[in-house]
């Protein structure tokens, strides 16, 4: 019987597909991480790789109102609206639009995350979370905005990523219920997805908020406290799993967040390390679990990961997705 290290070296051969009731998802983030060179199509082209979140929405309310996108200063440098004066803090991206395309063409999924470290996405009250959501999904989903002003054009994702890290995390809720009976109304499928640190006693997201997304990328990286590979980690994952919502249901699905390569900070491990977290998260020694809770694996980040070698020539993408779908 071959061991789990063996299966992890072995070239991924299948093309991937997501399946959201699946236990075996790559999820990966890109742009702020990925230097100059990285384009979203390495990774729309890597059979290791189901979805691609793109970041990030940095405010809700930059000038004159509308959101503030920030697609690192490679991506989408500099690029504004036909009429920039409405709308200063958006950017229109016709290169990155058409490799989405490409990207969903091929079966992967692309969600935009909001938030991150550096972003001013509070929502002062439940009016305010409302209209927050209407206005991401004229501008990224299937609304009626101008297509001038959608910074991906006539393109729509396929999903929406809560990273809020930064401020509050009061009237998420209402944004999450708002969001999701927006997405109701689409002609195809489309998700929610919310990343909290492990600690949890650094709530930026909260519980009511985690209910009613679709998956929980709960980030063990950048914490003392939690992060993979310290004694915290293990008694942290038993916590997020005995305190996850909806315990009997499929949804929402909690995946495990790592990173891809050593950014000098609480997180990143051997890809041996990382295998045995993946292994343990799937099936932590816990009495009550509902072994469907488990929906892969989220990445930072999709493009540094390509350049990180995992062993056997494989990099850190392919790795992950050998461990996850060992039996």
């Amino acid at each position: 019987m071959r061991s789990l290290l063996q299966l992890a070296l072995l070239p991924v051969l299948a093309r991937a597909h997501f399946n959201p009731n699946g236990t075996s998802n790559l999820f990966v983030y890109y742009a702020q991480a990925s230097g100059r060179s990285a384009r979203l199509d390495d990774l729309c082209v890597h059979p290791a790789v189901d979805a691609v979140i793109l970041g990030f929405i940095r405010d809700f309310n930059g000038t004159a109102g509308y959101p503030t996108v920030d697609f690192g200063p490679w991506i989408c440098p500099g690029r504004r609206p036909p009429d920039a004066a409405v709308a200063p803090g958006l950017a229109t991206c016709p290169e990155l639009a058409a490799q989405v395309q490409k990207c969903q063409d091929r079966g992967k999924k692309i969600f935009i995350s909001i938030g991150g470290a550096t972003s001013n996405t509070s929502l002062d009250n439940d009016a305010d979370a409302q209209a927050a959501a209407r206005r991401l999904w004229q501008l990224f989903g299937q609304g009626s905005e101008s297509s001038d002003l959608r910074p991906l054009g006539k393109v729509s994702v396929d999903g929406f990523d809560i990273d809020h890290e930064v401020g509050s995390p009061s009237n998420y809720d209402t944004f999450a219920k708002a969001l999701r009976s927006l997405l109701a109304t689409a002609s195809k499928p489309m998700w929610i997805s919310a990343a909290p640190l492990c600690a949890l006693t650094n709530r930026s997201i909260g519980p009511k908020t985690l209910a009613l997304v679709d998956f929980i990328f709960v980030r063990f990286y950048n914490s003392k406290a939690c992060s993979i590979g310290t004694k915290g980690f293990a008694a942290s994952l038993n916590k997020w799993y005995t305190s996850m919502p909806e315990p009997e249901a499929a949804f929402p699905k909690f995946c495990l967040s790592g990173l891809s390569f050593d950014n000098n900070n609480s997180g990143f491990v051997r890809p041996e390390d990382f295998a045995d977290a993946i292994t343990l998260a799937r099936k932590p020694n816990l009495q009550r679990f509902n072994q469907n809770k488990f929906g892969g694996v989220a990445l930072w980040d999709g493009s540094r990961g390509l350049a990180t070698t995992a062993g056997n020539g494989l990099d850190f993408l392919a790795y992950t997705k050998n461990v996850l779908e060992a039996p």
